[in-house]
Formats: structure tokens, sequence, C-alpha cells
């Protein structure tokens, strides 16, 4: 009886096989997507600080901080030092150009080229003596010296500076036995140097900072012109006028008294004067006698 309901459910039309497994999960209807790429993280606090610092002295070795811009007389020798503001073993510093404009922005115009390239573009330039242990870490130092070029009281430094990387597993040259001879450009780090950074850097890399500072030139005033007179004779200064010199207290007393007796002999005079010429006072009126005519008193 069994086989043949079976066999009869078998044969009615609709009739679904019962699953002998899970039930298979339905295709998805829309094509894949791959997901969505996250939003861009927020700028590192790095990013919000100086990454160079330029600072310009009249002294050499000497960079005290400054309230406002340097100030030197026109024709003298400026000290220049560019460093890292946070200095870090991972980084290394080069400084690729430096001139000075009468504009504060470094725009193409007259300039008085210092630094190209990291070496010297002017006679005046002068760079410090290379550091005893070679790809050292350090600030980049030279000095000039502030000619009177432009007719400006205001100058402006522009200094084009670029930082690179350090890699860990980069190979350091040994220091040689003997000093190489000296270079005339600025000492370069290994990482800029292209020992430990496979990165180069153009004049007009994305990686370059451009820093400008001002510089205050002052004029000195010039010593005063001595006075026309005979060519080949030298001029005498004249003699200062003297002092008048102080009154003697003896005629002083003297001139005090006679003025007071002079004074004192017109004042009698206008008094004699005055009572001489008054005219008399009018005395008082005569008295009845007893034995005159009496008057009549009314009856």
């Amino acid at each position: 009886m069994l086989g043949a309901t079976l066999l009869l459910l078998a044969l009615l039309p609709g009739a679904a096989t019962l699953p002998s497994g899970p039930p298979a999960r339905p295709a998805p209807c829309h094509p894949f997507s791959p997901p969505a790429p996250p939003f861009p993280a927020a700028p590192g606090p790095w990013l919000r600080r100086p990454l160079f610092s330029l600072e310009l002295s009249d002294a050499e070795d000497a960079f005290p901080r400054r309230a406002g811009p340097l100030e030197v007389p026109a024709d003298s020798r400026v000290f220049v030092q560019a460093a890292l503001a946070h200095p870090s073993p991972r980084w290394g510093l080069v400084l690729h150009r430096c001139s000075v404009t009468p504009s504060s922005r470094p725009a193409p115009g007259p300039a008085l080229e210092l630094l190209r390239g990291g070496c010297p573009a002017d006679s005046s330039v002068v760079l410090p003596p290379p550091p005893p242990r070679p790809g050292a870490a350090g600030p980049a130092r030279f000095s000039f010296r502030l000619r009177p070029v432009f007719n400006a009281s205001v100058q402006f430094l522009h200094c084009q500076l670029s930082r690179c990387r350090r890699l860990r597993g980069a190979r350091r040259t040994p220091a040689p036995l003997t000093l190489p001879p000296p270079s005339l450009c600025l000492p370069q780090d290994e990482a800029c140097a292209g020992a430990g950074s496979d990165e180069s850097l153009g004049a007009d890399s994305a990686h370059l900072h451009t820093l400008t500072q001002p510089i205050v030139v002052t004029v000195p005033r010039p010593p005063p012109r001595p006075s026309k007179g005979v060519p080949g004779r030298a001029v005498r200064p004249e003699p200062p006028d003297p002092a008048p010199a102080a009154l003697e207290p003896a005629p002083v007393v003297a001139l005090v008294l006679a003025a007071f007796v002079l004074g004192a002999a017109l004042a009698a005079g206008l008094g004699l004067v005055c009572a001489h010429s008054a005219p008399p006072t009018p005395g008082p009126a005569p008295r009845d006698s007893p034995s005159g005519p009496q008057p009549r008193r009314p009856q």
C-alpha cells in the first residue's frame, strides 16, 4: 500500500520533489560593486606647524629672537641661518636658492641673487667651514654683504628650502680617512644628497618651500663738511665767546644807596612844594558880644 501511494503522488501533475538539502539562496539581481572608499583623514598636526625657520643676524654665530625685522646699515654683512623648525633624525634640510629683492613677493624681477643650487651666486657670499662629520644634520648658514643695489629702505630675503626623509635601511657612506677639499657649495645632508632618499627635487618641485624675511636698511649720516677757506691752510677753530664777567658787590651796593637817597630827596622836595602852594584854611566865625542888641521876644 505504501509503494502504491508514493507512485500515485509521483504521477500527479505539479507535484514537487522533496528537498534533499538546505534551501539555496536567491541570486542577487544587481551587479557587484566594490565598497566605497573611506573619507580622507583630516590633516595631521604636522601640517599646521612650521617646517622651517629662517633667521637673520648682524653678528656671526648669534641668532637671537627679535620682535621686529633686522636693522642694519647699508653695505654691511648679514648672517643667515636656515634650519628645520623641529629637528629630527628622520629628516634632512637643503637650501636651494636665495635672493634679495625690494618686493615682499618672490616674483620675477630685479633681484640680487645670492645662492643658486646651493652654491654662491654673488662674490660677497661666504660659506662656513664644513662640519667635522660629513653628512651630519644641522642648520645651513652663510653670510653676504648687503650692497646698496636697490633704493629701498626695506628689502626682503627670499630662500627656497626643502627637506628629505631618511630611510631606515639606508647605508651611510663611511667617513674618509683624509679630509676632502673644501667645497664651494653648502654641505648637503646624506638624505638630500641621494644616499638616503630615492627622491630628487627640481627647481619647480612641489616640495620646495619659500621663506621671506624683511631687512631694514639704514644710511649713516655723513660727517659735517669743513667750511670753505684758502686751500692748503688748515682752518683754525674759532675761539668761543667769553662769558660775561660777574658784577662786583661794592658797586651794586653803592648804586642801590644812591638810588634810595635820590628817591628820599625827591619825596621831601615834593612835600615842601605842596605845603607852600596850598591856600590858607578859613578860621572859625566870630561870636556876638554880650552888650550888643538882643532880639525882642514876642508878647
